[in-house]
């Protein structure tokens, strides 16, 4: 109640203040004061839509409906002039000196302050239609204090009788990073959050309906009002299905240039390849190299529906099932790396012709990603990649080093690129919880622009609901490197969110983040999530195979396993995904009690932030950091008694097993307390999609395992 109190004091104080400083040149909305919009009549949908997120947002803010006009003879009163600069309309409205610095500007903006006739402007002009939409979205952030997160974050802005704006000129900056987007991928949460936007015909386990159409309009809207302009709607998306083609429906209105999961070159995935082929009573093999024809003919089907819509990417390459290299989809591929190598660089070449021949344009925009084994092969030089190829390179998949591909390649005149970024990475982690700070991108981002490797940047934000600290800040990095200072970025974060806790929320974030344990000559974390979850599963399969007296089987498969990953370009190059998945127990035990300690000295510090906050910032604080780490805290209890058990199993103490068993299963409850946290209001159902870290299934194997040990009693 005392906050409620204080917000309403705040706004009637800061009425009487402006009341009285009030001036002509203020710009106002208010009952008394008429205020138009005006929007240039060529503007495409996308800026009429971030027009009308204008009007909602105004009227969020002050209860009042603000009216568009199509021409300036109807704008009585203050008007907000909304339009590009090269509408004739537009030119012949404002000064042109004020919009020179616009011309041939790629996504830059003006938001400055007028006078005609007596009465007040606010001009929002862009370079280009998208430039219009970000200053649209820049001016309800900076000026009027709108969340572009609020959808996901819980915030509103403040309500006021009457907006005052003292007199604005401002010109942005182009962005660094000239496309720069989001990849929902591993979106276990987000497709079953709601409820199902349709079925999926996939044949794997962790995806059965769509997005709720409704879902991904909100996924759409958050990252225009980010000033993100390319979006990856889905993984293993199939335009053939009607329920999946509408989310390319919702995010390309809203202005973003679309593109396809690096599995789906020219817009196929392996399953739509076989949804397609079984339309026609077939089962080919998913193989370039033993059903090359039939490729060809899928890849253009799905090029000619992709086509129908603008500003896409097209991605090309060539990869297997499920995010897996292509080879283990045909035994019959040639075994070695330079077969292999020649086979995909063959199948770019066919896509890239598919694509022209589709659009009928001879320069279409296009990128490959050199993930994995692809990385692999391009550092060896054996990939041959068109020309007018954006070539992206990516992380090792926890976000923390490039790989080594990105360091030793030779940048080449007839190719652009980019980089692939792991926020989120479904196996290794982070997945549930954050785990990455602004200052981990922010070097790896700044050695992209050093090596002119900004031409493409896209983020693997997965639910999109666990990152908001992440795609904020990454946005201030891709439009002003030299701007940004990631210590300074987070203290301007928790002042923002957390007003009454600023310090205290900043110490408790440094400490959460400071707290995950990194291993080997990269210090690259190694008890994420995923990684956690991955070293206690190992763990449970060799107790009971112990139970079992299977102990020199599993030691002699575990052999085997290592020898054929050693040999593959695939394992070879994610070898970094699991820095500590060969760590000695005694090791991995000291750093999981390590980072359990660091994280109980963060909770500590959160819990005592957290007495400080009320309403809507207490609400996201506990979501955003202390329910995550209450997930993270209690999969490292779980593990850390997982070590234990298996210590005292390897000396036959069954009863020392048995109870750190049960106080591994114990951990679960400090976990559901996590997700309990995230999980109030509207977000009641948000874990019910829980299939990738799948804490459910973690729970019953650690049952299962436990019974096993009191049968062996």
């Amino acid at each position: 109640m005392k906050y409620k109190l204080n917000r309403v004091l705040l706004i009637m104080v800061g009425l009487i203040f402006f009341q009285c400083t009030t001036t002509s040149d203020d710009f106002i909305i208010s009952r008394e004061v008429t205020t138009s919009i005006f929007i240039g009549s060529n503007e495409p949908e996308y800026v009429q839509l971030a027009a009308k997120d204008l009007i909602d947002d105004i009227e969020l803010i002050t209860g009042i409906t603000l009216k568009t006009v199509t021409s300036m003879e109807e704008c009585n009163g203050n008007c907000i002039v909304i339009g590009t600069v090269g509408d004739s309309d537009i030119r012949n409205m404002v000064d042109i000196n004020k919009i020179s610095a616009l011309e041939g500007a790629w996504e830059k903006y003006v938001i400055f302050s007028s006078k005609k006739g007596g009465n007040n402007r606010l001009n929002i002009i862009g370079s280009n239609p998208r430039g219009t939409m970000f200053g649209i979205y820049y001016f309800l952030e900076k000026e009027l204090g709108v969340d572009p997160l609020k959808y996901w974050t819980g915030y509103e802005p403040v309500k006021k009788e009457k907006i005052i704006l003292q007199t604005i000129d401002y010109t942005s900056v182009e962005p660094d990073f000239k496309f720069r987007g989001w990849f929902i991928n591993d979106e276990d949460l987000l497709t079953e959050f709601k409820e199902s936007g349709g079925i999926r015909k996939i044949d794997y386990p962790y995806y059965g309906q769509v997005t709720n159409p409704e879902l991904i309009k909100e996924v759409a809207k958050a990252a225009v009002r980010l000033r993100y302009n390319l979006i990856i709607p889905a993984s293993f998306l199939d335009i053939r299905n009607p329920a999946e083609e509408r989310l390319i429906k919702e995010v390309s209105k809203r202005g973003l240039f679309i593109s396809m999961h690096h599995i789906e070159p020219v817009g196929v995935s392996a399953f739509g390849y076989q949804n397609y082929w079984k339309e026609k009573e077939e089962n080919p093999l998913f193989s370039f190299y033993s059903e090359k024809e039939k490729l060809i003919e899928t890849w253009t089907e799905y090029a000619k529906r992709w086509a129908k819509y603008p500003d896409v990417i097209w991605q090309i390459g060539l990869r297997g099932i499920a995010d897996r290299p292509m080879w283990m989809a045909d035994p019959g591929v040639p075994q070695s790396d330079e077969e292999r190598a020649a086979i995909i660089s063959d199948a770019m070449k066919v896509q890239k012709e598919i694509i022209m021949n589709v659009t009928g344009n001879q320069n279409p925009l296009m990128s490959t990603t050199l993930w994995a084994e692809g990385a692999f092969f391009h550092q060896e030089g054996l990939l041959k990649i068109p020309d007018n190829v954006m070539i992206i390179f990516a992380d090792n998949s926890p976000g923390y080093v490039w790989q080594s591909d990105f360091y030793d390649t030779e940048r080449s005149e007839n190719n652009k690129y980019g980089i692939y970024y792991h926020y989120q990475l479904w196996g290794a982690g982070p997945h549930l919880a954050q785990a990455i700070p602004p200052s981990k991108p922010f070097q790896l981002f700044k050695e992209a622009m050093d090596r002119n490797t900004n031409e493409y940047a896209i983020l693997n934000v997965s639910n999109i609901r666990e990152f908001p600290l992440a795609l904020q800040t990454s946005s201030d990095m891709f439009w002003n490197m030299d701007s940004f200072e990631p210590s300074e970025a987070l203290k301007a974060w928790c002042a923002n969110r957390f007003s009454d806790a600023p310090e205290e929320t900043y110490a408790a974030y440094s400490q959460y983040f400071d707290s995950y344990q990194k291993v080997g000559n990269k210090q690259i974390p190694g008890f994420l999530d995923g990684q956690q979850r991955i070293k206690g599963l190992s763990i449970l399969g060799q107790l009971n195979e112990l139970l079992v007296d299977g102990h020199a089987q599993r030691e002699k498969h575990t052999k085997q396993t290592k020898s054929i990953k050693v040999k593959d370009a695939f394992h070879l190059s994610l070898s970094d995904t699991n820095p500590a998945g060969g760590l000695p127990l005694e090791e991995s035990l000291e750093k999981v009690n390590l980072q359990l300690a660091g994280f109980v000295k963060a909770k500590s510090l959160a819990v005592s932030a957290d007495s400080k906050l009320a309403g809507m910032e207490k609400d996201f604080f506990e979501s955003n950091l202390i329910g995550q780490m209450d997930i993270v805290i209690g999969l490292g209890q779980w593990l850390e008694n997982c070590i234990y058990a298996k210590q005292a199993a390897d000396n036959r103490d069954w009863e020392i097993t048995r109870q750190h068993l049960q106080t591994a299963l114990n951990a679960f409850e400090v976990i559901d307390s996590g997700k309990q946290k995230a999980s109030k209001g509207k977000w009641k159902n948000w874990y019910r999609g829980d299939k990738k870290m799948n804490i459910n299934a973690l729970k019953e194997r650690t049952k299962e395992v436990l019974k096993s040990v009191g049968e062996k009693m």
